[in-house]
């Protein structure tokens, strides 16, 4: 059985929906679950709200990036992957199960922990780093689920096993290289402004919620700054601006009225009209014509 699933999700958010997923520790300061798939789970598009980290205990998976550019790790493996960063994650269960341990470091944790890697120097731009596998990450990967998989871990213990995992990375990994990493991501902040977040994010269907998350704020604090900014609530906000890309491409293409209103994110046809027409008091059709007539 394939699952395929195509619509943008934001992590950790989301992987609660999903039955292989499974917490351990949880806190302010960060999450740690585990996931098993037996399942392909094909072009699965996603982003991160918080820095993650993916170790692989079994299988092999690829993360493509917008570019096409494939990062794979295997069993034994971990890859460091920034917020705010859209990737594709593909896993075919040819290639055996996948278990994996998946960690999200809170920002405020990363800020307290860089002094003691000396800082780092971010990048323009974050990208993924990978960590080699060795005996000692998957004795303390292991240990985890074997030591804490079952039991009640409170916000403190959650704390030191996440920089437990930073500094045994420092110390298995280059340090400077290590702190490089972890500064670019945090080094994103415009990436994470609640104006950067809407306009990239425009053409998917996320929460509120999501968007909040992955502006770093609460979901009161982001819509009121997002009112600020734009004068309008996310959902009428994105509405006008699909909308306003509806009635450009009706100005300057020929294309069916059904494609259009896909392109704008409906996929009934009857609602991109009553919404449109709602808008600007004409149907796409008759706006169409008129614009037509107009010489537009």
């Amino acid at each position: 059985m394939t699952r395929t699933q195509n619509k943008l999700i934001v992590i950790p958010e989301a992987l609660a929906a999903f039955s292989f997923t499974r917490e351990i520790l949880s806190s302010r300061h960060g999450r740690l679950l585990h996931k098993v798939l037996h399942a392909d789970l094909r072009d699965l598009e996603f982003v991160c709200s918080e820095i993650c980290i993916c170790y692989l205990l079994k299988g092999r998976e690829r993360f493509f990036d917008t570019g096409g550019a494939c990062t794979e790790i295997q069993a034994g493996e971990l890859v460091i992957i920034p917020p705010n960063v859209r990737l594709q994650s593909d896993f075919r269960s040819h290639d055996g199960p996948l278990e994996a341990m998946m960690i999200f470091l809170s920002p405020a944790l990363v800020s307290d922990v860089l002094p003691r890697l000396g800082g780092g120097q971010a990048a323009e731009q974050a990208g993924l780093a990978t960590v080699p596998a060795s005996q000692s990450l998957a004795a303390f990967m292991s240990g985890i689920v074997q030591v804490y998989d079952s039991l009640q871990v409170d916000a403190d213990l959650a704390r030191l096993k996440l920089v437990e995992l930073i500094m045994l990375l420092a110390l298995l990994h280059d340090r400077s290289k290590l702190a490089d990493t972890l500064a670019g991501s945090l080094g994103t902040q415009h990436h994470r402004s609640v104006a950067h977040v809407a306009r990239a994010y425009l053409d998917h269907d996320l929460r509120t919620a999501d968007l909040a998350a992955l502006s770093g704020r609460s979901v009161p604090t982001f819509n009121r700054e997002f009112r600020r900014i734009f004068g309008a609530s996310p959902a009428k906000w994105r509405k006008q601006r699909r909308l306003d890309q509806a009635r450009k491409m009706l100005e300057s293409t020929d294309d069916a009225i059904t494609s259009i209103g896909l392109a704008a994110g409906y996929e009934s046809t009857s609602n991109f009209i009553s919404a449109f027409k709602k808008e600007y008091g004409l149907t796409p059709g008759q706006f169409r014509a008129a614009a037509l007539a107009a010489g537009l």
